[in-house]
């Protein structure tokens, strides 16, 4: 339980309730009891690495690398008045070039916009094709509940217990309660 205690302030009321599987309105309470001010995400500062690339990358692609929302980003370009680099794309891609043996393999077997990176492509033409072809969408796989795991309901916190099976805190909660009212 000291785990969530250590974020107070350092994040946001509602993002340490979702990583702990906790309440929001008690970690207000908890953090309001103790005198910490409430967090606010553009106090935080922004790594060395990200500034000096933006010039060069754009939002998305400085986002995913250095796990950064892209508003902070935003807020940091419009700061320093560097404007977003703008990508250089092919204008038109013929299907036929892209829909290879191998792209279509793909379908199904990863998330649509994987699918659209590994191609360079949007994400539409990935879904229109997946549904021409009647493919299902990927669906990440999920471990089932064993009796192991669910002696760990209660014991551990939701979020420990996600992050142990590398599944969603939603997930732990919904087989807790499931496993709660059988």
């Amino acid at each position: 339980m000291g785990d969530w205690k250590a974020c107070i302030g350092k994040m946001s009321d509602r993002e340490i309730a979702r990583r702990f599987g906790l309440g929001a309105s008690s970690v207000r309470r908890y953090r309001h009891s103790i005198g910490i001010p409430e967090f606010h995400p553009e106090d935080i500062e922004l790594p060395t690495g990200l500034i000096e690339q933006l010039a060069t990358r754009t939002n998305y692609q400085l986002a995913k690398e250095f796990g950064i929302s892209i508003k902070h980003i935003k807020r940091k370009r419009g700061e320093l008045g560097i404007q977003e680099p703008k990508t250089v794309r092919e204008r038109f891609k013929p299907l036929e070039d892209i829909w290879t043996d191998e792209a279509i393999a793909m379908l199904g077997q990863m998330p649509d916009t994987e699918v659209a990176d590994r191609l360079d492509i949007s994400n539409f033409p990935v879904k229109k094709k997946r549904h021409e072809l009647e493919i299902e969408a990927y669906k990440r796989p999920t471990p089932g509940i064993t009796p192991e795991i669910a002696s760990a309901f209660g014991v551990v916190s939701d979020a420990e217990l996600a992050s142990q099976l590398d599944v969603s805190v939603s997930y732990i909660r919904k087989a807790r309660i499931k496993a709660s009212q059988q």
